[in-house]
């Protein structure tokens, strides 16, 4: 027989769907079931008169809100009131539901925040209420997912500028390094956006530059001034010629901004991870460094009870692997539902742990002669580590590799036979034959 879904404990429910012009709103009394409709704008001004007007139709009454994320400029809103209980639905949560009652898929937003409300309604015991971070820890989260975009910006502007100069001047990617964004490669394209122009140029001139821009390799400067001087122009075309030195210029004067803008965010980001009172448990994680520290401390965040068992952290940041079973059939996969960015963090962290902490090393050596591929046992030693710090975040322990590895004697784990191999700052696997699946 089956049993009627617990009475919410609210007297109100809301459901927000929105678009960039409008919010459509379905509010259910939940005492009487009756159902209303709302339209209203999504300007900040018009969302301040709507829950004024809410608050004061409902003084005394318990509203929870239900809307799908991403809703960046939604979220900070209405988070701002504490007797407002919010909910951020995943996409893919409210997707499911409307198709289960929508096979066609039909979809608009008025039925959107219908199937929200009612959905937060009949499975409010299911879900998770929306619970900001501390504010220390909100500072470091903004910071490291911006800090991102930036580089995200840096990393396509530099693949345009390589894509534009191997239209008239391909010399330059030997002449201004591999990375075209550091201060040599703009700073040279600026001066010489051409082959004409830097061949007009002076050797010792070209050498200064050089030793200017941190490149002290004589051997280095003497093979750049021979690639000069031994040249041949892809175009002499003038209109090609000044036109894209234009563009190219344009995307230096960028990519200048757009560098020392990361430098500015990895500053700040510094200063807010110092002034973390949890910075210690990730500070000392080998491997973790200024960059990825931050990272793992937003993963985590401040609030234990968010992550009750370390099982929950390993499935909702992707590492944790998916199980699908039918019958005498089994297929695991890894998953492709999650916070990208998040996965993006461990896998990193737990790659560049390989190269500072001995017994990860001996765990990947391991998994690689056994025939996985190198992601597939970064994975596994992310989905190890995760085992790891959660334990150390929730017992608020600082990690120490030597009290780890001497677990792991006491258990006889086979990876300390293993230690002998492998040697911290070195990758095992490009040291040591590996099996072939």
């Amino acid at each position: 027989m089956n049993q009627s879904p617990a009475q919410p404990p609210f007297d109100l429910v809301i459901g927000l769907d929105r678009s960039d012009a409008k919010a459509d709103l379905c509010l259910i009394d939940v005492l009487s079931g009756k159902r209303r409709h709302q339209t209203i704008a999504t300007a900040p001004e018009a969302l301040a008169t709507w829950i004024a007007k809410l608050c004061q139709a409902h003084p005394n009454a318990r509203i929870a809100l239900a809307l799908e994320q991403p809703a960046g400029n939604l979220i900070p809103f209405f988070e701002a009131y504490s007797w407002l209980t919010l909910y951020a639905l995943n996409p893919m949560t409210l997707k499911k539901y409307r198709e289960a009652f929508v096979t066609s898929r039909a979809k608009d937003d008025l039925r959107d925040a219908d199937f929200l409300a009612d959905l937060l309604l009949r499975h409010h015991d299911k879900l998770t209420p929306w619970a900001p971070q501390d504010e220390k820890t909100r500072l470091i989260q903004q910071l490291v997912y911006q800090r991102r975009a930036v580089v995200d910006q840096r990393t396509a502007l530099t693949n345009e500028l390589q894509a534009i100069l191997k239209q008239y001047f391909p010399q330059a990617l030997d002449l201004c390094g591999e990375d075209l964004w550091r201060p040599l490669a703009t700073t040279f394209l600026l001066k010489w956006p051409t082959l004409q122009a830097v061949r007009k140029a002076p050797a010792e001139t070209v050498r200064r530059f050089y030793h200017a821009l941190g490149s002290r390799s004589d051997r280095l400067i003497a093979k750049r001034l021979d690639r000069i001087a031994h040249a041949v122009a892809l175009t002499d075309d003038d209109a090609l010629l000044s036109s894209f030195s234009l563009r190219v210029q344009s995307l230096c004067r960028q990519l200048q901004v757009v560098t020392r803008t990361i430098a500015t965010y990895d500053q700040r980001i510094e200063q807010a991870f110092k002034a973390h009172p949890d910075a210690v448990f990730f500070a000392n994680l080998p491997g973790a460094g200024p960059a990825l520290a931050p990272r793992l401390l937003v993963a985590f965040g401040s609030q234990r009870d968010r992550y009750p068992t370390r099982e929950s952290m390993q499935r909702y940041s992707g590492i944790a692997p998916v199980t699908k079973q039918s019958g005498g059939k089994c297929h695991i996969h890894r998953r492709y539902c999650c916070p990208k960015f998040l996965r993006q963090s461990f896998h990193e962290f737990a790659g560049q742990s390989i190269l500072h902490c001995r017994w990860a090393a001996a765990f990947y050596l391991q998994l690689r002669e056994k025939g996985a591929k190198h992601h597939t046992a970064v994975r596994a030693l992310a989905y190890k580590w995760q085992r790891i710090i959660w334990r150390c975040w929730q017992d608020e322990t600082v990690y120490e590799d030597r009290i780890y590895e001497q677990a792991l004697r006491r258990s006889k784990s086979p990876i300390i036979s293993l230690f002998k191999r492998v040697e911290v700052g070195h990758n095992p696997a490009k040291e040591q034959p590996t099996k072939t699946s």
